[in-house]
């Protein structure tokens, strides 16, 4: 491709095993200009549909084509962790010079932020980035302009909060992913198989050929898996024999075990007993409290999860998650 200086960039999903499966590339122009990725995006969508949730680096360009093309489809725009601190780094870490010390408290304060899953914090994030955005402003380096900028870019990130905070993030399902790390590692693994000389149909079977491979190494990964969760080991022992084995991937049962044994350090209590006195069931709100994470509460609402032992109560949550991973009929 580089005849016609064009740029490849691979579609990526994650299948019901896990695992990362290109389902579509494209060639656009190396500056990446908004109307290449217009383009690509509505012939995504012409032959695969609208994704629910996308992941990017933060591209102006692709932001803009995400709108227009996908807009009124519903799809979520992410942005990539990764690129995010990135980023943080290049505007930001001038500002404290040779203080590593204030820089270090910068960056564990945003990762504070960035990582807070409680949702009854939300009305506190602006309060928490403000705290953020003083630590910078207490430095005393670097000229005018540069903190300008600088701290345009940061107030920048902060209005784009639900798009990278956790506590407003985590409503959609992501299956784990919080970044663009999947598409980069099939990125690097393509740039030892393909050149820029080959002709666009030697591209084509390259990538192909490289997808065919990951298939079969996919479906020996998914009978290793099964043959390690067939004997449970945990309180959920009867439900995994009986119900799960049958119908989900061995990804699935190891997502479903990882829950459980994470519910085990959650207690269910009463977001408000004085408020709950003389209320029907359906109507009272409970908590799941980890004492020894505040950052990661949960509430629940009884009208649709009934109060019950705290490892069947979030096992129920992660069946419903887990949806699209169960195994589909052959």
């Amino acid at each position: 491709t580089n005849r016609f200086k064009l740029k490849l960039g691979c579609w990526t999903t994650i299948d019901c095993n896990g695992k990362t499966v290109i389902i579509a590339f494209s060639l656009v122009p190396a500056g990446e200009p908004k109307d290449a990725f217009v383009w690509a995006f509505k012939m995504f969508r012409k032959h695969l549909g609208a994704p629910t949730v996308k992941f990017t680096d933060g591209d102006p360009g692709m932001a803009g084509a995400i709108q227009i093309v996908f807009g009124g489809d519903g799809t979520t725009h992410l942005l990539c962790l990764y690129h995010i601190f990135t980023s943080l780094f290049k505007h930001m870490r001038k500002l404290f010079g040779s203080d590593k010390a204030a820089w270090r408290a910068f960056v564990d304060m945003f990762w504070r932020i960035a990582k807070r899953s409680d949702l009854r914090s939300r009305c506190e994030f602006a309060a928490e980035f403000a705290e953020l955005t003083a630590l910078a402003q207490a430095t005393t380096c670097c000229d005018e302009k540069t903190r300008r900028l600088a701290f345009e870019w940061l107030a920048e990130l902060g209005e784009r909060r639900e798009q990278w905070a956790a506590r407003f993030t985590w409503k959609h399902l992501t299956l784990d992913v919080h970044s663009t790390q999947r598409a980069e590692a099939i990125h690097s693994a393509l740039q030892h198989i393909i050149s820029s000389s080959d002709k666009i149909n030697k591209l084509w079977e390259k990538v192909q050929g490289f997808e065919s491979d990951r298939c079969f190494r996919r479906f020996m990964d998914e009978h290793r898996h099964e043959l390690v969760h067939l004997v449970p080991t945990t309180e959920l022992s009867v439900l995994v024999r009986d119900k799960l084995v049958p119908i989900l991937t061995g990804e699935a049962l190891s997502r479903v075990r990882k829950q459980a044994q994470l519910s085990s350090l959650y207690s269910v209590v009463l977001d408000d007993p004085l408020a709950a006195e003389g209320m029907p069931e359906c109507s009272k709100l409970y908590r799941a409290i980890n004492p020894n994470n505040h950052h990661h509460n949960y509430n629940y609402n009884a009208h649709t999860i009934q109060p019950s032992p705290v490892l069947k109560l979030l096992t129920s949550i992660m069946l419903m998650l887990t949806l699209m991973l169960v195994r589909l009929p052959s």
